[in-house]
């Protein structure tokens, strides 16, 4: 795109429809959102321009508002998002929509409503309390409902058929190799199969505890990953073979580890914003690490680094040398990272660090093969 272009093209975006450039793909969606925001702003200039805006927030307009800040997100670097849904609150009374005890009861819990939830939740009163954490709890049910068979099924013990002449326990008994290898003792006359000797199952995976730290960014970008973070690490401490601790970091580390069963306290706590220091949480990190052969770290971040970026290089070298397994996510969901510092991962990867997008089934499968 030439530079006219682009200067047409961001002039359509702060004029809207009076400006002629004509907008496509991802401008298309930015300029939704800007026009929902600013329409009543036109109107009241005398403009011509005709939009919904965020007005009149109840009734079978209730919902829109949400819609608007999950679209923001998605169509904004976050910088940008920020700003806007910080105007919405501010500026045009959005955030009547979340002080409205009716409003917030009749509301359909999902991700996207708790993403807003947690992204303002220092704009809601304490009277509303009960609802927020209502919402909260029955959002994090259902993703754990989800997610908890495939997230257990990997750590499931692996069993290898032997024959055994002693008596077993029936729920050991492996049929198809018992049937397969006993077909030859078929008697047609009787129509029966007679076995000589049966095959059961036997335990192939070693009782060891392994450390995981699951160390996540609560910048206002990474919402829908520390959702998901703090609910696959509820999963993780019900296994026997994983000892869990939960790290949720900003420019601050909070250790959660004590509630780590607790998905709903969790996200309550959460305080967003404040920039970013990941060389920090990793350094807090190393230093709670007792067995590092049998540690993993698992660092989820879109790797922004507000802190001293050799200062993160550091930590993590120090973890590689002393033999910590070590794993970077930019994502924890089907749909990937939207952004992320390709200049920090890039340095990660050739320090031999892994970097990747996982759901929480594939994060299960990897720490369920690092262990075996």
């Amino acid at each position: 795109m030439n530079t006219h272009d682009e200067l047409s093209r961001r002039w359509r975006l702060i004029l809207g429809s009076a400006h002629p450039h004509a907008l496509s793909g991802e401008d298309t969606a930015r300029d939704e959102c800007l026009d929902t925001l600013y329409a009543h702003e036109y109107q009241g200039r005398g403009g011509g321009q005709q939009g919904n805006g965020l007005q009149g927030g109840t009734v079978s307009g209730m919902p829109r508002p949400v819609t608007w800040l999950n679209q923001v997100r998605k169509a904004f670097p976050v910088p940008a998002a920020e700003i806007l849904q910080k105007e919405g609150i501010e500026r045009y009374g959005l955030q009547e929509l979340l002080l409205d005890k009716e409003i917030l009861a009749a509301m359909k819990p999902n991700i996207g409503l708790l993403q807003t939830i947690l992204a303002f939740r220092a704009q809601i009163p304490a009277s509303l309390e009960k609802e927020i954490e209502a919402i909260v709890a029955q959002v994090c049910a259902e993703l754990e409902e989800v997610l908890a068979q495939p997230v257990q099924s990997p750590f499931a013990r692996q069993r290898t058929p032997f024959r055994s002449s002693r008596k077993m326990p029936v729920a050991l008994t492996d049929w198809r190799s018992s049937l397969m290898r006993n077909l030859k003792h078929y008697q047609p006359d009787e129509q029966a199969l007679l076995p000589e000797r049966m095959f059961f199952y036997q335990s192939q995976v070693s009782q060891v505890c392994w450390d995981i730290h699951l160390v996540v960014d609560q910048s206002g970008s990474m919402l829908n990953n520390l959702i998901h973070a703090t609910v696959v690490a509820a999963i993780f401490c019900r296994l026997s073979v994983l000892k869990v601790r939960l790290v949720l970091f900003d420019t601050r580390v909070v250790d959660m580890s004590e509630f780590i069963d607790d998905p709903v306290r969790n996200l309550l706590s959460v305080q967003l914003g404040g920039g970013t220091d990941i060389g920090k949480a990793m350094q807090y990190t190393r230093e709670q690490i007792t067995q590092p052969h049998r540690s993993i770290v698992v660092l989820i971040s879109d790797f922004y680094e507000g802190g001293s970026p050799t200062n993160l290089y550091h930590q993590v070298a120090k973890m590689q040398e002393a033999g910590v397994t070590l794993l970077g996510l930019t994502a924890m969901d089907s749909n990937g990272a939207a952004s992320y510092d390709h200049h920090i991962i890039d340095r990660l990867l050739k320090m031999d660090m892994p970097i990747a997008s996982m759901t929480p089934e594939n994060l299960s499968q990897w720490v369920a093969d690092v262990i075996r």
